[in-house]
């Protein structure tokens, strides 16, 4: 019976044998989501790349810590769940170890995806003027041979109520510093014409798909310039210290379009008779849709009265004209003698 005994308890401190073995294992599986955040940042995987990583490739990442998390719960199960040295411990060991493994892989992927992505421009278009706008393009992260295109160009409607890119107003490839960051911003002059509305993208590489749909699109903007056209601004006055009274006409008006036109007459007038046109003037804008123009016109004596019309809607202004948005006028009694 001694014997008996003394086999008998040599079986007993055999059987827990394999539970001091795993001990440490169960320890480290209950500890999973802090182990494989320590193996991440033992790879210089920082908090700043982990949230990139939960960004850019979340199915990997939740997978990561997903499965860290089942290794953790395995872990307390081996250790508080099941008998020590059974098949169930050994099988929770196991299979921890292989969930928190597979969890530092997927972990190791998104971590090596994120650090090849490539990170995505910023651009904005803030009107200033209504000729200028700021055209701002702010970028992190670079490489050292990754740049920037930029372009900036007019919109047009099209009729399926979609834009269609006009002419190019602005282009330009921008490198980063020495800290892989873009920040630019250029003042940007847009030129008069038939249209209120600019767009600009940025992109880094091939050039992406078209902008400006209903879609959204990265690194690409439209902006509505609000550029009403001017009514001539009209101003008339006398030189009479000549021996003939000469008119001197100032016209201005800004933001015309290119293909517009400023018609500009003096008639000279009589009690009883039709007026009788003194000088007349079609003027176009200058580059930057500007009229200012300075004209003198001799009048003399032979009228009573002058009267200047200038009109951006008809080549042939009368005065005083119909009511008309575009036309301006001026009556002016000739000086006597």
């Amino acid at each position: 019976m001694v014997r008996r005994a003394a086999g008998s308890y040599s079986q007993a401190v055999a059987a827990p044998a394999f539970g001091k073995d795993v001990k440490g294992a169960a320890g480290f599986l209950l500890a999973g989501l802090p182990a494989l955040v320590s193996l991440l940042a033992a790879i210089s995987i920082t908090g700043d790349t982990a949230g990139h990583m939960a960004r850019n490739h979340p199915t990997a990442t939740i997978a990561a810590f997903g499965l860290a998390a089942i290794a953790a719960f395995l872990g307390a199960f081996a250790a508080f769940g099941v008998t020590a040295g059974s098949r169930a411990e050994r099988g929770a060991i196991y299979a921890g170890i292989a969930g928190l493994g597979a969890a530092l892989a997927f972990g190791i992927y998104a971590a090596v995806e994120t650090w090849g992505d490539r990170p995505q421009p910023s651009i904005t278009l803030r009107p200033k003027t209504p000729s200028t706008v700021a055209v701002t393009i702010t970028a992190s992260g670079l490489r050292r041979g990754d740049h920037i295109a930029v372009e900036v160009e007019q919109l047009l409607r099209g009729n399926d109520r979609s834009w269609k890119p006009g002419l190019p107003l602005y282009g330009a490839s921008l490198g980063p510093d020495g800290e892989g960051d873009v920040k630019q911003t250029v003042d940007l002059f847009v030129p008069p014409g038939d249209f209120d509305d600019i767009g600009a993208r940025a992109w880094i590489g091939d050039e992406p798909a078209a902008c400006y749909g209903r879609g959204a699109t990265t690194g690409c903007v439209r902006v509505h310039l609000p550029r009403p056209q001017e009514r001539p601004q009209l101003a008339v006055s006398w030189e009479t210290y000549v021996a003939a009274p000469r008119l001197l006409v100032k016209l201005k008006a800004r933001n015309q379009q290119p293909g517009r036109w400023v018609a500009l007459r003096v008639y000279g007038e009589n009690a009883g008779l039709p007026p009788r046109v003194l000088a007349e003037w079609a003027l176009a804008p200058d580059a930057d849709g500007l009229f200012d123009r300075r004209v003198a016109v001799v009048a003399g004596h032979r009228y009573s009265d002058v009267c200047v019309v200038a009109s951006t809607t008809t080549r042939v202004p009368e005065c005083p004209p119909a009511d008309d948005d575009g036309t301006v006028w001026a009556r002016l009694a000739v000086p006597a003698k």
